[in-house]
């Protein structure tokens, strides 16, 4: 492992597990039970540190975590400029840290960047692949591992399936670090478009081919049952254009949740409240599919926001119609 980069033998061998790979779990959604919330925490601070840790206390914390539990950090890396276009090499070396001082044990970081890009660059140039290193995690390039075919319940509009890192089924936890970004195509970036990250190029081009693929973006991360945590960093971001540049914003603001679209929701709702132009929050239609096929409770009076030192918690509340 000189080059630093994972090999799926060298994972079998940390994990001490068999190289045989059950079948994907079939994400088929969650009957809410009465009174279902969805909490979403929101926190600005100076100390960007403390904000992070503070904002994933805020939603609940790392109690899904077992001593020795693996974890796989998916990242942003569609390109190789600098946060917010790409996951902050920061926010990368503190959730390490945090993982590691709750118990954690293997950690790797991953993502495929676009073919017209070179992932290991993009890592290297970003940061983020120091980042992982100095932090004692394994930085893990996608493409050049093993691949499973997957066909999840749910996920109609991928009628043939779709492929995904092996990785995805071996950790027993996957965490997301989205950044802030409107998207010229998709309208904004951010959780559940992170997963486009873990698809081979193949994938991406009946995707981007499909006449919904903007509901098609929502159904990827049913892939896996595995995904506890959405850190979406919101200290900087893009308002227009993106997902590589746009014109910058500066919230200072770190949300986390539980709720995969539900820190979308929120994501959104702030990039409105900043001046980003675009469709209404819950009609936009990656988030419409997210909350039928993921989070089916969640509405503006099923949302809680848990706001700390946010200024414009109001403006975002307006986007969202709620009041909590």
């Amino acid at each position: 492992m000189s080059s630093g980069t994972f090999k799926r033998r060298e994972f079998l061998k940390l994990l001490g597990c068999a190289p045989l790979l059950c079948a994907f779990p079939l994400n088929q959604g969650c009957k809410p039970l009465p009174g279902t919330t969805s909490s979403v925490a929101l926190v600005k601070n100076a100390d960007d540190a403390a904000a992070i840790a503070h904002a994933i206390d805020l939603a609940g914390g790392f109690g899904f975590l077992s001593p020795g539990d693996s974890v796989l950090i998916k990242v942003a890396l569609n390109s190789p400029n600098p946060f917010p276009a790409t996951t902050s090499p920061f926010m990368v070396g503190r959730i390490i840290s945090l993982l590691k001082e709750h118990g954690a044990g293997d950690v790797f970081v991953g993502d495929q960047s676009p073919t017209w890009q070179d992932t290991r660059q993009c890592l290297e140039q970003t940061g983020i692949y120091q980042a992982i290193l100095d932090a004692g995690a394994v930085p893990v390039i996608f493409q050049d591992g093993e691949l499973i075919h997957v066909q999840p319940a749910g996920a109609s509009h991928w009628p043939r399936g779709f492929s995904v890192p092996a990785l995805f089924n071996q950790v027993d936890h996957i965490i997301v670090l989205p950044t802030l970004r409107t998207h010229s195509m998709a309208g904004f970036t951010m959780g559940m478009k992170i997963f486009v990250g873990a698809l081979p190029q193949d994938d991406r081009t009946v995707m981007h081919g499909s006449l919904n693929f903007l509901k098609a973006i929502a159904e990827i991360s049913l892939c896996t049952d595995k995904i506890r945590l959405s850190v979406l960093d919101a200290r900087q971001g893009f308002n227009t254009d993106g997902p590589d540049s746009g014109n910058l914003i500066t919230p200072g603001i770190v949300i986390a949740s539980t709720d995969l679209v539900a820190a979308d929701t929120v994501g959104l709702a702030l990039l409105r409240a900043s001046g980003a132009a675009g469709t209404a929050v819950w009609n936009h239609p990656i988030i419409r599919r997210g909350v039928e096929v993921r989070s089916p409770w969640l509405s503006a009076a099923t949302l809680k926001l848990i706001a700390e030192g946010v200024d414009i918690i109001d403006d975002i509340k307006a986007q969202l119609r709620v009041d909590a």
